[in-house]
């Protein structure tokens, strides 16, 4: 039986619907990287390599938008924003000057891994991977990144922290 307790809060239908997409798509990258590890590729280094060089491409993006303003406040208004805490149940936790804390209470991408059958320890690691995504948002945004606690992991929640570099 898996550890993993992933139950949405919102349960608005174009909030189902968006959560849709997100699964299809965690399901998926799952199946490109089972097909790319049947072939002998190193599957891992792969994800972690394209997800990485995604966050880079988005914070970057981010970063245009919030940089001018030069506080984590301004920074969660483009990072999660009301339609994305809505689609990952988040909870702003502390959101201040220089450090942003949010908590995650859904994940599509653990939803939709589960759903096509992933093991627990599959569904970690897909999770790492994904994070790598958000730790180079962080990255090209310039500012510290700490990965609590994961859904993937058991916790009732995901716990991410952005802070400013001093």
């Amino acid at each position: 039986m898996s550890k993993i307790k992933n139950e949405p809060i919102c349960k608005e239908p174009c909030v189902e619907k968006v959560r849709g997409a997100m699964r299809h798509r965690a399901q998926w990258l799952y199946l490109l990287l089972d097909e790319a590890k049947k072939r002998g590729a190193d599957w891992e280094e792969i994800a972690r390599a394209a997800t990485s060089r995604c966050g880079c491409f988005q914070g970057a993006g981010l970063y245009e938008d919030w940089a001018q303003h030069d506080s984590l406040s301004s920074f969660a208004e483009v990072f999660a924003d009301e339609d994305f805490q809505k689609y990952f149940d988040m909870e702003i936790v502390e959101c201040g000057e220089d450090k942003l804390h949010i908590q995650f209470h859904h994940c599509p991408l653990v939803a939709g891994w589960q759903e096509i059958g992933c093991s627990d320890e599959e569904v970690s690691k897909l999770c790492d991977i994904a994070m790598d995504g958000d730790r180079n948002i962080a990255k090209a945004c310039q500012l510290d990144f700490t990965l609590g606690d994961t859904i993937a992991d058991g916790a009732p929640c995901c716990d991410l922290t952005f802070r400013l570099k001093k």
